[in-house]
C-alpha cells in the first residue's frame, strides 16, 4: 500500500514490495507518482514492510535518491529484504522504537533442466552483488564481510542499524518517561524537610 499525507508531506509504504505479490503492493510507479504530487519539497517516507521484488526495491531506492527535497526514511517496524533497500533512500535514516532491519542474499524460485538452474544461479548471484554494492555505500564493513552477512540473513534491531551505517539515528517521539512521584517520595521529601529544619534550630541555640 502507497499512502501519500499530503499535509505533513508524508508517504506511507506498507505490505509487499512489487507488482504481483498482493492486491496493494508497492510499486515504483507508485512511489514516482506520490513523489511527484509533494514536488520537491523535504518529504518522509515511513516504511513498513517485509520486502519483495529486488528490481522494485532498488527502483524505488533511486527514486528517492533522486528526489529534489530532502528525503527521510523512517523504519516504523520492519524493513526487509527489498524493504531495506528502500530504507537506504533517505539521507535521514531513522529506526523506530522495536523496529527491525534485515539483509540476506536474493531469492528465486527456479524449474527446469540444469542449464535454466545454472542461469538462475548466475541471475542470483548478479542481484547479490548489485545487493552488496548498494550496501557497501552505506555500512563500514567491506563487501567480502556483507555478502556473509548476507548468506546468515542478519537482522538488525536500532542501535545495531545506526552502528553498521544503515541507519543514520532514532526517531525522537518526546515520550522521555518522567518518574512519578508517589506517597512515599513524598514522605521522604518532608522528612528530610524536617531533619533540615531540626540541625538549623539547633544550629542557632548552640550558638546563642
Amino acid at each position: 500500500m502507497i499512502e501519500v499525507r499530503a499535509e505533513q508531506n508524508e508517504i506511507l509504504l506498507s505490505g509487499i514490495v512489487g507488482d504481483g505479490w498482493a492486491e496493494d503492493p508497492i510499486t515504483q510507479a507508485g512511489v514516482v507518482n506520490a513523489l511527484r504530487s509533494i514536488g520537491p519539497n523535504p518529504v518522509t517516507v515511513r516504511i513498513n514492510s517485509p520486502g519483495g521484488a529486488a528490481d522494485e526495491g532498488i527502483g524505488i531506492y533511486n527514486a528517492l535518491r533522486a528526489h529534489k527535497g530532502e528525503v527521510t526514511t523512517i523504519n516504523d517496524s520492519l524493513a526487509a529484504s527489498a524493504a531495506s533497500v528502500i530504507f537506504l533512500g533517505g539521507s535521514k535514516r531513522l529506526m523506530a522504537d522495536g523496529s527491525r532491519l534485515m539483509i540476506h542474499q536474493a531469492l528465486a524460485l527456479a524449474f527446469g533442466n540444469q542449464n535454466e538452474l545454472r542461469k538462475a544461479i548466475a541471475a542470483l548471484e548478479s542481484y547479490d552483488r548489485s545487493l552488496v554494492d548498494i550496501y557497501s555505500q552505506f555500512m563500514s564493513e567491506d563487501k567480502a564481510a556483507i555478502e556473509e552477512m548476507m548468506a546468515k540473513e542478519t537482522w538488525f534491531e536500532a542501535d545495531a542499524a545506526i552502528a553498521s551505517g544503515l541507519a543514520t539515528g532514532r526517531v525522537e517521539n518526546g515520550n522521555k518517561k518522567k518518574r512519578t512521584s508517589n506517597v512515599f517520595d513524598s514522605a521522604k521529601a518532608m522528612l528530610g524537610r524536617q531533619k533540615a529544619a531540626q540541625f538549623v534550630s539547633h544550629l542557632t541555640t548552640r550558638t546563642k
